[in-house]
């Protein structure tokens, strides 16, 4: 684990040529550091000052200091913000004349990192905060905030508080066996309780695996025969010409990709090669891949035009998206008359109408995020974990849980059981940081971008 002991310096702003960057310092030898540079010293008191900073003699800059006190700062240290003038080569020196007087260069989230050490905050809000930061829609910015205030972390506690109880109440039925009658250690009452915490837990798994595919992106495969739109569709869902769009057949052989960010949900979009017979080589390779990434797929946009829908080809694609997700999308809507569409409607589910070549796939983004997004989600103030290694935890968590439930059903010893119970209660630990493995805090906050 890095020398918490040192004092660090980062820039929390990207050094590029901007009107102000703000480098941050935080440990015991802040102040001492800082008025080093100062002609005018700074006392070791929370404060905001406008203060000149000097190379020895020669004047580098004009800055705003703003101040900190231990414990009462975000890392729990010491901490010295300085607002300088932006431009790469003066932030840079400002923060070459802090190393040269004592600081280190601070590491990848070392500043969040103390403060997790310094116990002001848990690990839900650590990760909260790299959540909000690299959040790319408004669900993932709604769930970094909420872990990052720690809002809804209390219930984390409130399920550790629950399963200690049960876990005492199981301990004095080993420890006292005589006092068959005590409240709350019979076996349909410890069966009901854990039951309760089990239920609890699984909701919190459910809303977290939901939200995490749409935090990070569905795999969204755009299949159909050539010709259809699909590349067009590709352009008009990322706002840009990605894809190579022509009206001669096979023109895409091999996938294209990119991301769109709607509100509450990310897509990964796969653009695949167009499906038909053929006996060119390459397009065969290509009309390969499309059929693997159907497989592969989480959602597939299933792009046709009205006049050839039934045909064999298509015939063929249906069949491959018999278990999938899919959206039937009727591309070419300029072309349709409002009984044609109706017509549509009611032969095939999931029916969209798009226009592809006019930018007109409103119906489309709507469809999909009816499709994927929950008020179970968006409208939930409950506690939603995006974080993989944290869903980790809490299904080592449930697994325990159901192990206990077993064995209390089974009729085993109930020293078993809390085995088990132990087990959860230290992976809940692990959840909110209270256990940890060093190397392990090391590698979560190397993730994190330099000056967090």
């Amino acid at each position: 684990m890095n020398n918490i002991n040192q004092t660090i310096v980062a820039p929390t702003t990207n050094i590029s040529t901007q009107a102000i960057s703000l480098i941050r310092i935080s440990g015991d030898d802040s102040f001492n550091i800082i008025n080093k540079l100062l002609n005018l010293k700074i006392t070791e008191t929370k404060n905001v000052w406008v203060r000149k900073l000097f190379d020895k003699n020669e004047l580098v800059d004009e800055v705003v200091l703003t101040s900190f006190v231990a414990p009462a700062s975000f890392t729990g240290e010491n901490v010295v913000e300085i607002a300088c003038h932006g431009g790469i080569l003066n932030t840079q020196r400002i923060i070459n004349l802090i190393i040269k007087n004592g600081a280190r260069m601070a590491n990848k989230g070392e500043f969040s990192q103390r403060a997790f050490l310094n116990n002001k905050i848990d690990l839900i809000q650590a990760e909260g905060i790299n959540d909000l930061i690299f959040a790319k829609n408004e669900l993932a910015l709604k769930i970094g905030v909420n872990n990052m205030s720690g809002t809804h972390n209390q219930s984390i506690i409130n399920l550790k508080a629950n399963l200690l109880d049960i876990i005492s109440r199981i301990q004095v039925s080993i420890d006292y066996p005589d006092y068959e009658d005590v409240e709350g250690n019979s076996i349909p009452e410890l069966t009901s309780a854990l039951s309760d915490i089990n239920v609890e837990v699984n909701k919190l798994l459910k809303r977290s695996k939901m939200a995490i595919k749409n935090t990070n992106g569905i795999k969204t495969a755009i299949v159909g025969k050539t010709n259809v739109g699909k590349s067009s569709l590709l352009n008009a869902l990322l706002n840009e010409d990605k894809a190579i769009v022509t009206d001669i057949h096979g023109t895409t052989r091999d996938i294209v990709t990119g991301e769109i960010n709607l509100e509450h949900i990310s897509l990964n979009l796969i653009d695949t090669a167009g499906i038909r017979n053929t006996s060119d080589v390459v397009e065969s390779l290509g009309i390969e891949k499309s059929f693997k990434m159907i497989e592969e797929a989480e959602l597939v946009l299933f792009v046709v035009n009205n006049e050839s829908i039934e045909d064999n080809e298509n015939k063929n694609i249906f069949n491959k998206l018999t278990d999938k997700k899919f959206i039937l999308v009727v591309n070419k809507s300029e072309l349709l008359s409002d009984d044609e569409k109706q017509q549509l409607l009611n032969q095939f589910n999931n029916v969209v109408f798009t226009s592809a070549i006019n930018q007109d796939i409103n119906a489309l983004i709507n469809k999909i995020e009816k499709i994927h997004i929950s008020e179970e989600l968006t409208k939930n103030d409950s506690l939603i974990l995006i974080n993989i290694e944290q869903i980790s935890f809490v299904e080592q968590v449930k697994e325990r849980l159901e192990r206990s439930l077993n064995a209390i059903i089974a009729g085993m010893p109930i020293d078993i059981v809390n085995v088990d119970l132990h087990e959860a209660w230290n992976y809940l630990n692990e959840l909110i940081g209270e256990q940890y493995d060093e190397e392990i805090i090391d590698n979560i906050f190397k993730k994190y971008c330099l000056g967090k």
